[in-house]
């Protein structure tokens, strides 16, 4: 039989009939008792349908668009895709007693458009109506069980019927901003669990509680999960599944767990007061100065009321919830106290400080300032040397963002008084685009990490073309431009590279991979025939991919 346990009644005094901190798991003596979790309360979650496959299955369980089957989305009306679903099922957890199954489509953007689907209501861009379809066959093959639908992405349409009795949705909140205070998107939030809740009496919200692009700083969510589960309770939801770094280590994670479980018992719970006892319980040389820089940032969210980023870098977490010399001061008082710290403290601590050693080193980074990283860079590698893998939800290593920084501050020391442009202002002649308008990176004299886009990077998606005046400076011979790419986000290399001064083209380079580093390319031009006016950079995007990098435009 299946692994996890079968849904029990729950019978404590919390409004949510399901409770989940996707975090990671802390030891069984010290984890609150009363949360769920996806390893023990479903039999399938998520975007894991696959699982029910065998390892040659019948191709009429993918999805088609006309003739073109795609392996990477499912047909949910297939009698084959049911038949495997039922058999897993019946195979693993037998018919009873109740267990969770998510029967969603994988993340991405296909849709099934075969007959079959579009006679259940499929369009080009939602599979909701052949996935309630099989929900419904599913809830009368296993009436013990419990079956979920998604409100998310490709399954976004809200059926105009209710759902079996045994059937549930997961709402993604991925649309409503995380914020501690109402903006406007909440009142739509709040209109779409009105529909549904009329549908179903299994209303589950998937929120989330991490930046996924970075692990290690510091992020406040108290006031704001307060905030949503208040709003939960009344407006019809029982269950709650609060997604974070999951199996991945995340700074403060063990503070959050306790202080977001008294919340998904209580709403209204007071966490000040608990985060307080919790850090004299768990930290007592060094907790009251944690409790002291969560409570500043929580309290600088909710000032600012911005929402806060769910995938960004440090660049927009020092304008939203990161006090940037306040941050350094907290990182080096837990430094200075850790000496004084002993057992479970100390460990906790140890690896806290190491881990926000990448967020120091994004603050060096962006202010341009490459001396005295090494002991910092140290710090962060001893972190992965202890289990500290991934900084991010893409899977971004702290072994990648140690060589890349390392090789950035290789490569700053060589230019040290050699680099003409540095701290120059260039002009786009091109409109920039609206998440990278800051051109001032391409001369601040440091490279960018091509593992992470949100570090040193201006990412463009101009069509056909991104076009950059640069001025000329005496002593110019050479102008090189670095660029990088990222098959992850979709950065790829331009298509070509091509330098004019006045109405004369001095060359035109197609980027290839440096010798020793595939995610990175430099095209270099000769300019030492041009002695005054401007140069005019012209990069030609490669238009099938969705956008390209440059990361430093530099001149020797």
């Amino acid at each position: 039989m299946g692994g996890c346990t079968q849904v029990q009644p729950y019978t404590g005094s919390s409004p949510f009939e399901y409770r989940e901190i996707h975090l990671p798991a802390l030891p069984e003596e010290e984890a609150p008792k009363f949360l769920n979790s996806i390893d023990l309360d479903w039999g399938i979650w998520g975007h894991n349908l696959s699982v029910v496959l065998p390892d040659k299955p019948i191709p009429s369980v993918f999805a088609k668009d006309g003739i073109t089957v795609n392996k990477s989305q499912f047909c949910f009306s297939s009698d084959a895709l049911f038949k495997y679903i039922r058999d897993y099922i019946r195979d693993n957890y037998g018919y009873e007693p109740t267990v969770r199954f998510a029967i969603l489509p994988n993340d991405n953007s296909y849709v099934c458009t075969c007959s079959s689907c579009v006679a259940c209501g499929n369009t080009e861009h939602d599979c909701s109506g052949a996935v309630h379809h099989l929900l419904e066959r599913l809830c009368e093959e296993f009436p013990n069980h419990l079956f979920f639908t998604s409100h998310y992405r490709t399954t976004s349409k809200v059926p105009a019927t209710p759902l079996p009795e045994n059937a549930g949705v997961l709402v993604s909140a991925i649309d409503f901003p995380l914020s501690p205070v109402h903006k406007k998107a909440e009142d739509e939030f709040v209109s779409l669990l009105s529909q549904w809740s009329g549908l179903t009496s299994h209303l589950y919200v998937w929120d989330y509680i991490n930046n996924f692009d970075d692990y290690f700083t510091p992020y406040p969510v108290f006031d704001a999960i307060r905030h949503r589960l208040q709003l939960y309770v009344r407006n019809g939801v029982n269950g709650v599944f609060l997604n974070g770094s999951g199996y991945e280590y995340s700074t403060l994670y063990k503070l959050k767990t306790h202080v977001l479980a008294a919340l998904l018992e209580d709403p209204n719970t007071q966490w000040r007061p608990l985060l307080r006892n919790l850090c004299r319980e768990k930290y007592p040389v060094t907790g009251e100065a944690i409790g002291n820089f969560v409570t500043l940032q929580e309290d600088l969210a909710t000032e600012k009321g911005l929402s806060l980023p769910l995938y960004e870098g440090v660049t927009v977490a020092m304008k939203t919830y990161l006090p940037a010399r306040e941050f350094v001061q907290f990182h080096d008082e837990l430094l200075r106290l850790l000496p004084d710290t002993r057992g479970q403290e100390f460990e906790d601590v140890q690896k806290m400080s190491r881990a926000m050693m990448l967020t120091r080193l994004e603050l060096k980074r962006i202010a341009g300032d490459t001396f005295d990283c090494e002991p910092m860079l140290k710090g962060l590698e001893e972190c992965s040397r202890h289990g500290v893998i991934a900084y991010s939800e893409s899977g971004g290593s702290t072994a990648s963002y140690l060589s890349e920084y390392r090789f950035m501050l290789e490569h700053a020391r060589e230019m040290d008084g050699k680099n003409k442009l540095k701290g120059v202002r260039l002009e786009p002649l091109t409109a920039l685009d609206e998440d990278y308008t800051d051109i001032s990176l391409l001369t601040d004299g440091v490279l960018g990490l091509p593992s992470n886009y949100h570090c040193g990077q201006l990412i463009s998606s101009a069509k056909p073309t991104l076009r950059i005046s640069i001025p000329h400076r005496d002593g110019m011979r050479r102008l090189r431009v670095y660029m990088t790419r990222n098959i992850i986000y979709h950065i790829a290399f331009p298509e070509s590279v091509s330098l004019t001064a006045g109405d004369r083209k001095l060359g035109t380079v197609v980027p290839t991979p440096v010798p020793g580093n595939l995610q990175r390319a430099v095209a270099e031009f000769d300019v030492s025939s041009v002695s005054k006016g401007t140069l005019v950079l012209s990069v030609i995007r490669d238009l099938e991919e969705r956008t390209m990098a440059l990361d430093e435009i530099e001149a020797y």
